[in-house]
C-alpha cells in the first residue's frame, strides 16, 4: 500500500473513531461494552447517570451487579443469544446506587473483533417515567376517581381470584336509600361530598382482607373472604348501616341517610364473581322493598321477584299511554257529625293481562324510576278535571286531597305545574289540598318556599303518615299546613299496648295547639272510631265508613248517602 493510501486510511480509521467516541459521549442512551464474563470494560457518561455509579466504580464492576435478582437469568440468555450472533431488544430492570429500580429498554448487539466474538454492547434507554405513567393509567383504570375505592373492574378481578381458591365468602352489594333526592335537592357538588364522606366511613368498618368497591352511583361492593357464620356477617352489616345513618354533615346542611344491603354466599348462591354481585343486587332490592336501613340475605325465589319488577317497570312505561290507569276516591268523614267533609284521590293500575296491580308495588317502582313525575302530573289533571266536573253537576263543594310524592315536589317547575293545572281545569284553588309526607323537610328552606308559593295560589296543605318520618316539632311549627294526618300504623295498634294511644293524643294535642286540623286514617272499626273522637280529632277516612271508590263508584256514593254515614252497615257501599 503506497503512503498515500495509507493516509488516507489513517485519516478515515481516525474520523470513525471520533465519531464512535461522539456517538458513545454524547448519545442519550447508556452504553455499557460488557465482556463475556459480564464485566464492563467500557461505559459512557450517561450509564453513570442512569445507575448512580461513576465510571470508575463501574469498571469495577459487572452487569450482575446492578441488575435486580429477577432480572439476572433473563439477561443471560440474551447475552448467550448475542455471541452468537443475535441481536436483541428486551424490557429490564437496573438496580441504582440507592438500590431504586430502574426500567429500562435494553438492546444487546454482538462485539466482535477478527470475527470473534468478544462480549457484547449493551444501549440502554430509560423508560422509568413511560412505565410509570403505565402503571399509574392502569391502575386509575381500577381505581374509582370520586372516592378513591377500587372500581368495578378491580372487583371483579379480585372476586374471580378469590373463587379459584375455594374458600367461602359473602358479598354485599351496599345502595343508599333515597341519595338521588340529595342530589336533586342540594346538587350534585354537595352529593359527591356526601359520597365521599360515606366511602370513608365504609372503608373504615373493613379492614383487611376485605375488599371495599365503588360499582357506580350510590352503589358500593364490599368483599369478605373466608367469612362463612352468618352471625359475623349480620355484625358486618349492621354495623355498615349503623355508620351509613350517622348525621352527615355537608357544607352547613345535616341531613341523615340509610342504606340498604344485600347479601350472597359462597358456594350457596352463585359460582362466579358476576352471579354473587346479581345475587346481592337482587337482595338488596328485597331488603329496600320491606323497609330502608335494612339488610336480607339471598334467597332463591328472590330471582323471580327481580325478572318481576323487571317487567312491571316496563309494562308501567307504557300504562300512561295505553290507559290503564284510573283514579279511586275515598271520602273523609268529620268525626263529630259523621258527615263527609273531603276525599283523598288515589291511583290505580288494572294490567291488561295480570289485573289490578298492588299499588304498594307500582308506586315503590315508579318513584326509584322516575315514573312518578309524568303519573303524578297525569292525576293532579285527571283528579282536577274530574272534581270540577261534579262541582258543575252540583255535588258537594268539599275539598280534594292529592298525594304530591317527593319527585314531584323536588322538581324545579312543581308551583308552575300545579299553578298550570288549576288554570287549564278552572278548578277553584280552595277545593284543592295537596298531601306531602314528612321527607320533603330534606331541604327545610327549599320546603319552606314552595309550600309558601303554594298556600299563595289559595291551596291547602296536609302533612301526610305524621310520626313515621323526618320533620321535627319545629319543622311542622314553621311548615303552612293546615292538617297533619297520623299514620295508619298507630290506629292500627290502637289497643295493643304499643304506646300508639299516648302517641295519638299527643299528636292531636301538639296540632291543635298549632291550630292544626287532624285526620286519621285507616279507621276499620267503632272502637278506634270512639277513641278518636274522645281524643278530639278532628277528620277519619277508613273501611270503617267507605273503601277506595272507582270514579263512578264515587259519584253513586255521594248520590246515595247524600255526604251522611249513619253506621258500620254502610262501610261496604
Amino acid at each position: 500500500m503506497d503512503e498515500m493510501n495509507l493516509t488516507e486510511l489513517k485519516k478515515k480509521l481516525h474520523d470513525s473513531e471520533q465519531q464512535y467516541r461522539s456517538l458513545f459521549r454524547y448519545t442519550t442512551n447508556a452504553i455499557f461494552i460488557i465482556d463475556r464474563l459480564g464485566r464492563f470494560t467500557e461505559v459512557n457518561p450517561v450509564a453513570s447517570r442512569l445507575t448512580g455509579f461513576n465510571e470508575t466504580e463501574l469498571l469495577s464492576m459487572g452487569v450482575y451487579d446492578v441488575l435486580g435478582e429477577s432480572q439476572r437469568s433473563i439477561f443471560a440468555l440474551f447475552m448467550k443469544a448475542a455471541l452468537n450472533g443475535e441481536v436483541s431488544c428486551f424490557q429490564t430492570e437496573l438496580l441504582n446506587r440507592r438500590q431504586e429500580k430502574v426500567f429500562a429498554l435494553m438492546t444487546i448487539v454482538p462485539r466482535q473483533m477478527d470475527g470473534s466474538p468478544q462480549g457484547v454492547i449493551g444501549i440502554v434507554q430509560d423508560v422509568t417515567k413511560h412505565v410509570q405513567t403505565k402503571k399509574k393509567i392502569k391502575q386509575m383504570s381500577k381505581e374509582d376517581a370520586l372516592t378513591g375505592l377500587p372500581n368495578r373492574q378491580y372487583v371483579a378481578e379480585q372476586l374471580e381470584g378469590l373463587l379459584r381458591q375455594q374458600e367461602q365468602l359473602a358479598v354485599m352489594f351496599i345502595d343508599l336509600d333515597r341519595f338521588k333526592f340529595v342530589n336533586d335537592t342540594l346538587g350534585h357538588f354537595l352529593g359527591d361530598l356526601a359520597l365521599k364522606e360515606l366511602a370513608a366511613r365504609l372503608k373504615a368498618n373493613l379492614f383487611a382482607p376485605n375488599i371495599l368497591a365503588r360499582m357506580g352511583g350510590d352503589e358500593f361492593v364490599a368483599i369478605l373472604p373466608g367469612q362463612a357464620e352468618k352471625k359475623d356477617i349480620v355484625r358486618i352489616a349492621r354495623q355498615l348501616l349503623r355508620h351509613i345513618r350517622q348525621p352527615l354533615l355537608i357544607n352547613g346542611y345535616e341531613f341523615t341517610l340509610t342504606g340498604s344491603i344485600g347479601i350472597s354466599l359462597f358456594p350457596e348462591h352463585g359460582r362466579s364473581g358476576e352471579g354473587l354481585i346479581k345475587a346481592a343486587d337482587v337482595a338488596m332490592f328485597r331488603a329496600k322493598t320491606k323497609s330502608s336501613d335494612s339488610y336480607q340475605f339471598y334467597e332463591s325465589d328472590m330471582r323471580s321477584y327481580f325478572y318481576e319488577r323487571f317487567y312491571v317497570e316496563n309494562d308501567l312505561r307504557r300504562a300512561l299511554d295505553k290507559g290503564e290507569l284510573s283514579l279511586y276516591f275515598q271520602p273523609k268523614f268529620d268525626v263529630n257529625t259523621r258527615t263527609i267533609c273531603g276525599e283523598e284521590v288515589l291511583v290505580r293500575w288494572k294490567h291488561p293481562e295480570e289485573g289490578f296491580i298492588s299499588p304498594e308495588k307500582f308506586i315503590t317502582i315508579a318513584e326509584e324510576t322516575g315514573l312518578i313525575v309524568p303519573i303524578g302530573k297525569w292525576v293532579l289533571k285527571e283528579a282536577c278535571q274530574q272534581k270540577k266536573s261534579w262541582i258543575d253537576q252540583g255535588y258537594p263543594p268539599i275539598a280534594m286531597s292529592v298525594n304530591l310524592s317527593l319527585r314531584q315536589f323536588l322538581q324545579k317547575d312543581i308551583v308552575d305545574t300545579v299553578k298550570e293545572v288549576l288554570r287549564e281545569t278552572q278548578l277553584p284553588p280552595h277545593l284543592l289540598e295537596v298531601e306531602i309526607t314528612e321527607s320533603v323537610t330534606i331541604d327545610f328552606e327549599r320546603t319552606l318556599e314552595v309550600l309558601h308559593q303554594l298556600r299563595a295560589l289559595g291551596i291547602n296543605i296536609s302533612l301526610d303518615d305524621f310520626g313515621t318520618g323526618y320533620s321535627s316539632l319545629q319543622y311542622v311549627a314553621q311548615m303552612p299546613i293546615h292538617a297533619l294526618k297520623i299514620d295508619q300504623s298507630f290506629i292500627r295498634n290502637l289497643g295493643k299496648g304499643k304506646n300508639s294511644e299516648a302517641v295519638i293524643a299527643m299528636i292531636i294535642n301538639l296540632a291543635h295547639f298549632l291550630k292544626i286540623a287532624v285526620i286519621a286514617e285507616g279507621v276499620e272499626s267503632e272502637e278506634q272510631l270512639a277513641y278518636l273522637k274522645e281524643q278530639g280529632c278532628d277528620t277519619v277516612q277508613g273501611y270503617l265508613h267507605s273503601k277506595p271508590l272507582s270514579a263512578s263508584d264515587y259519584q253513586t256514593f255521594l248520590a246515595d248517602k247524600g255526604g251522611h254515614f249513619s253506621g258500620q252497615n254502610d262501610k261496604n257501599p
